[in-house]
Formats: structure tokens, C-alpha cells, sequence
């Protein structure tokens, strides 16, 4: 647990906080408790960066999902947010007209404690519950089969243990309607040549750990001070492949929607703000264009995986709405 190393003060002035780190302060409408679990959790370098998120990763990652939906006519959304983190996320679902219902899970106890605590002081109404799993526990989620109808997984899968990923990723899949849809979103791809999520040196997350270890600690001075088996657990330079954000089976069963819902190689280059991948630009659009053109995703030419995914209707014919709609009428076991 990150510990505050330096002074800070908080500063109350009803309807915001500001927190003052140094010679900087920052304002928010998150309370002192709340700012206080961020500051022992994160430490004072990294508390403020959190403190925007429902805006720089809610609003901006999730946007186009919620156009793609409302235009398609989803209404009264069931949802699962995989990793709900510092629940900035979920403070921007509860915001979503088509949401009716957020289920929050995390495996890091202290940010699942912030996210029910922003539950209790923020009023989110539509949060039915926010879990503390172990890793263990998200190899056999809590939920029936064909609970929900978005699932969520922003910045996840990279996290996941490196050995047998599949245990917890197929679980999202199952879980998913009939009809659903499923968001991976900001997901560092494996097969891009720079590694740009945790150390950022080139191909280091092909190389075994070993090797990766010592590379990081020639090139990136922070790493001398981290042991191997912590390096090696994390695992989060490894990034993440494609078929890793896909089930081990009933693929076929699955409908990408990346481009139609506004991710991919169109999330990729509408959001450039960088001169750097500005001036890329057009090298990735022939590369993406090969790749669609061989029948193959043009997600694996980019940094990061932004995908959408529909699971297929139940029964051929029927409307999405209706498929979940009668989904919902199914009782549904507790769990497994």
C-alpha cells in the first residue's frame, strides 16, 4: 500500500475539496475521506491523476459505446463493469440514460472501499453492488449465465495472471446476453513492436521474464529497485494478445462491431492528439487496410486493443431489445 511520503493538506470549502501538494493544488468535488483512501493508496505523486478520470477515461472511452447503443435503441441496461478501479467509470455509467442497472467488481480491496464509498456520498443509485473478489473468485463470477447486457473490461487484461487468462476472460463471455455486447477497451497489444502500457522499450514483451527483467533494469532506472518475483507477477509488461480477448471457445457465436461502434482503427484515429501519431497516421491506415483486406482485425496493427464485440441473438429473427428483454424475464441462478 502506497503511503503519503510528503505533506499535503485538504482544504474544505463546501462544495469542492482542494487538495494542496506542494506548491500545486487541485480541485474536486470528492470528499476528504475519499481524497485521504486515494492519497494512502496511490501516495501524493499519483492521487491527483485519478481525481479527472471520469472524464479523460469514462467520457473518453466509453462515449462511443453509449452513441453506438442509443443509436441502435438499447434502453434499461444491465451492466458489469470488470475492474472497477478508483470507480471513475462507474460514477459515468451511473450518469448513462440507457443504464439501468451497474454490478462493480475489483480484486483490489482499497479501490473497491473508494468505489462504495463514492456509491454512499455521490448517491449512485443505480450501483446494485461493488465486490472484492480474489483472482481466484473471477474464474467463477457471482452471476448467471446471460446476466447482463454490456460488459465492461477498460484496462484489465493485461492485468489478468499471464497463465491461464482464459479462466477469467471467458467468464465475461459468459455472463454476456444473448443480443449483448462486450467492451475490452485500452488494452496494450502484444504484437505491436513498442511496449508502450509499462516500460516502454521495444519488443520486451516478447522476450521470458528473465530476460525482460534485465532489459528493464538497463534501460528504465525505476525497475532497480523492484525484485523479479514482483516484476514477474504483475506480468503487465506482457500486454495483452487478441486471442486473449477472446473466448477459448464460441468465438464464432461473436459479432465485431469494433468499427461500426466507433473503436479500432476509427477510436485510434480520431482521438491522435499527439504530432507523433498525427504524422503516423497514414502509415497505420495502410497497414490497418491490409489487414481488413485479408480478413483480419485492424486492431492488430495498433498499440492498444479497442474492441466491441456482440454476442449473437438467441433466437434468429428477433430484435436485440426483445431477446434481452425476455432474458430478463428468465430467473437466473445466484451463481456457480
Amino acid at each position: 500500500m502506497a503511503r503519503a511520503e510528503r505533506d499535503y493538506s485538504i482544504e474544505d470549502h463546501g462544495a469542492e475539496r482542494v487538495l494542496r501538494v506542494d506548491d500545486r493544488e487541485y480541485r474536486t468535488y470528492y470528499s476528504a475521506r475519499l481524497l485521504e483512501m486515494l492519497i494512502e493508496r496511490k501516495g501524493l505523486d499519483r492521487a491527483p491523476l485519478y481525481l479527472p478520470f471520469k472524464t479523460t477515461r469514462g467520457h473518453h472511452f466509453l462515449g462511443p459505446l453509449f452513441r453506438y447503443l442509443s443509436g441502435r435503441g438499447a434502453r434499461s441496461l444491465r451492466v458489469l463493469e470488470v475492474g472497477c478501479s478508483f470507480g471513475h467509470n462507474t460514477e459515468y455509467l451511473e450518469e448513462q440514460p440507457l443504464v439501468a442497472e451497474i454490478h462493480a467488481f475489483d480484486v483490489d480491496p482499497d479501490f473497491v472501499a473508494m468505489t462504495r464509498a463514492k456509491v454512499d456520498e455521490l448517491g449512485l443509485r443505480k450501483v446494485r453492488q461493488a465486490l472484492a473478489l480474489t483472482d481466484e473468485a473471477t474464474t467463477r463470477l457471482p452471476f448467471g449465465g446471460g446476466a447482463f447486457d454490456v460488459v465492461l473490461a477498460v484496462g484489465v487484461i493485461e492485468h489478468l495472471p499471464p497463465r491461464g487468462r482464459h479462466r477469467h476472460v471467458d467468464e465475461y463471455y459468459r455472463v454476456l446476453a444473448p443480443g449483448g455486447h462486450i467492451a475490452i477497451l485500452d488494452t496494450p497489444n502484444r504484437a505491436f513492436p513498442l511496449e508502450t502500457h509499462s516500460v516502454g522499450l521495444p519488443a520486451i514483451q516478447w522476450l521470458p521474464a528473465g530476460l525482460a527483467f534485465g532489459y528493464a533494469r538497463l534501460f528504465r532506472p525505476r525497475f532497480r529497485g523492484a525484485t523479479f518475483v514482483d516484476f514477474d507477477r504483475h506480468g503487465a509488461w506482457r500486454n495483452a494478445s487478441l486471442a486473449e480477448c477472446l473466448p477459448s471457445r464460441g468465438a464464432d457465436e461473436l459479432i465485431d462491431v469494433t468499427e461500426e461502434a466507433g473503436y479500432g482503427w476509427t477510436f485510434f484515429s480520431t482521438t491522435a492528439r499527439s504530432r507523433l501519431r498525427r504524422a503516423a497516421l497514414p502509415m497505420f491506415a495502410v497497414i490497418c487496410g491490409a489487414l481488413r483486406a485479408a480478413g483480419r482485425s485492424p486492431s492488430l496493427a495498433l498499440p492498444y486493443f479497442n474492441l466491441v464485440l456482440q454476442k449473437r441473438p438467441a433466437v434468429a429473427g428477433r430484435t436485440c431489445q426483445a431477446t434481452l428483454e425476455d432474458d430478463r424475464a428468465t430467473p437466473r441462478s445466484p451463481g456457480r
